[in-house]
């Protein structure tokens, strides 16, 4: 049976810091919910500690069960969630990070009304565990966004809300930061932005990401890791002659 939407929460041992984690995540499907949006959750371990594996069990509640990875790889986590997700949308949380309790509310009423090849970010991420920084969002078909830049940054994080359909059509890559490689959402924004979809942002959202010292993204930045080739990083690509 198909529903609305699919959320998927994905951790691995962030322990006690998993609870408001899974409690913003709950609540803002509750509220999805309550606006009449159809939710089933899906929750993922990918290596997980004793702890938070515990803590996971301990707020399933009516998520058909709790599926466990051994990949070492959030991004394989994700394509394989999607893979079984029922809903026309999906949408991912971390589970270190918070949801408003508004955002998928917020997110679904965008996006449901418009063409189906749109990619709903909040408008600001705010960064917070000793320190206190927002990140805004650029809307694709705003005057800010260039696409020469998303040769050199990424414009968007992973945090996202879009049809299931193009997270078939583009599924996350590997990630081997060892091997100098991760950024695997950076890419992703590549490859949906040269398949034509459009990443908008939600006026007025907002979410929550914890930075924590041994995250992923500060280990890969401590490697000097780089985003896997595509054909959108090189300025031959068409589509910067077509401008």
């Amino acid at each position: 049976m198909t529903c609305d939407l699919t959320c998927i929460i994905t951790g691995h041992r962030e322990g006690r810091l998993a609870v408001p984690s899974l409690r913003s995540f709950w609540a803002a499907i509750e509220a999805a919910r309550a606006a009449g949006f159809s939710v089933e959750a899906l929750l993922c371990l990918d290596r997980p500690d004793p702890l938070t594996e515990k803590l996971f069990n301990a707020y399933k509640k009516d998520a058909e069960a709790i599926d466990t990875y051994d990949v070492a790889d959030q991004g394989k986590v994700r394509n394989g969630a999607v893979a079984k997700a029922r809903g026309t949308y999906c949408a991912f949380l971390d589970a270190d990070d918070l949801w408003s309790e508004t955002w998928l509310v917020d997110a679904l009423t965008f996006l449901k009304d418009g063409p189906e090849n749109r990619i709903a970010h909040p408008q600001f991420n705010y960064f917070f565990e000793k320190q206190a920084t927002i990140f805004t969002h650029v809307d694709q078909e705003s005057p800010e966004f260039r696409l020469d830049l998303l040769r050199v940054a990424n414009y968007w994080d992973a945090l996202c809300v879009c049809p299931t359909q193009i997270y078939r059509e583009i599924p996350f890559c590997d990630r081997d930061i060892a091997g100098g490689y991760a950024y695997e959402d950076w890419l992703w924004n590549c490859e949906t932005v040269e398949a034509g979809y459009i990443h908008k942002v939600v006026p007025r959202t907002v979410l929550f990401k914890r930075r924590q010292e041994n995250s992923q993204t500060v280990k890969a930045s401590a490697n000097k890791s780089l985003t896997r080739r595509h054909p959108l990083l090189d300025y031959a690509h068409p589509m910067y002659s077509a401008r």
